[in-house]
């Protein structure tokens, strides 16, 4: 029997089906319309959030678990005769998740648990996630898990194209009638999750096609090196497109493991719906 335990949030994207099989506890997030307040995928699909969001004059929060539904994850593992456990989290730059775990991790001493900041979200995150379920069913300790996370998340890589600025407008209270708006709702935002764990744009194309040829590119620097590739396409809204871009991908490539996933709200409620993107790296 695997001896760690492996617990993330749901900003990590991991389907259902996923969590399962590998035996991972997942803590949802928690989202706030207004004066409603939903759990990540158990009160509100991703789907469901992203119509959410486009019917709603207000624009909503993404929060933290709290600090006794982590103690509560992580005595069911004691319960259930795990060692101790190692908890991954969504990048604190994202959604602010670290306190309350932290303290869930005191409060449940004696029994070990390393808390894992994964300057990440997505399935960057649920990447890392993946690698710490494999390696404890491979017997490592605790440490062994984390030093083995930390060697592969700087080439873990997450791009993604918007295409409806809308929501981004909404969100960064920009006013609409300024000349960079004007000229911003002419392209499309490349985004990124930056070395810091925070969402960024960092380029521009002017269609979603182009955005799409972005990302493949940037998959091709990637598999110019030996190893395994593991994929993931993730898309807010975008799912005709998101299989397209998966299946062009497969075709260009040998995955290893392949994956199609809705965005974390966690990401799209800075973006809004009308976003496709891909998490990926290369194992050597």
């Amino acid at each position: 029997m695997r001896k760690v335990g492996i617990i993330t949030d749901s900003a990590a994207d991991l389907p259902p089906e996923v969590l399962q099989e590998q035996k991972i506890k997942e803590i949802p997030l928690k989202i706030t319309f207004g004066r409603e307040i939903f759990r990540d995928g158990i009160d509100l699909s991703p789907a469901e959030f992203y119509n959410k969001m486009e019917e709603s004059t207000e624009m909503p929060t993404i929060s933290s678990p709290s600090a006794r539904e982590f103690l509560e994850a992580f005595e069911r593992l004691k319960e259930e005769g795990y060692d101790g456990a190692v908890c991954i989290i969504a990048s604190n730059n994202i959604v602010k998740v670290f306190n309350a775990a932290c303290e869930a991790r005191d409060l449940a001493l004696p029994f070990p648990v390393m808390v894992v900041e994964s300057h990440a979200a997505t399935m960057n995150q649920g990447f890392l996630v993946l690698e710490a379920a494999r390696a404890a069913d491979q017997g490592f300790a605790i440490g062994e898990i984390v030093e083995r996370l930390w060697q592969i998340r700087p080439h873990i890589r997450f791009w993604g194209v918007v295409s409806v600025l809308h929501f981004m407008v909404r969100a960064c209270k920009i006013s609409k009638g300024s000349a960079f708006m004007r000229a911003l709702f002419n392209v499309k935002p490349i985004i990124t999750i930056d070395e810091e764990g925070a969402v960024d744009s960092v380029d521009k194309v002017r269609s979603f096609q182009q955005g799409m040829a972005y990302l493949l590119r940037e998959i091709e620097k990637e598999t110019s090196r030996d190893g395994k590739l593991h994929v993931a396409v993730l898309h807010a809204g975008e799912k005709e497109k998101a299989e397209s871009l998966l299946e062009e991908i497969s075709s260009r490539h040998d995955c290893f493991e392949k994956y199609l996933c809705d965005l974390t709200p966690a990401i799209g409620s800075f973006t809004g719906p009308g976003v496709a993107g891909v998490s990926y790296y290369i194992e050597k």
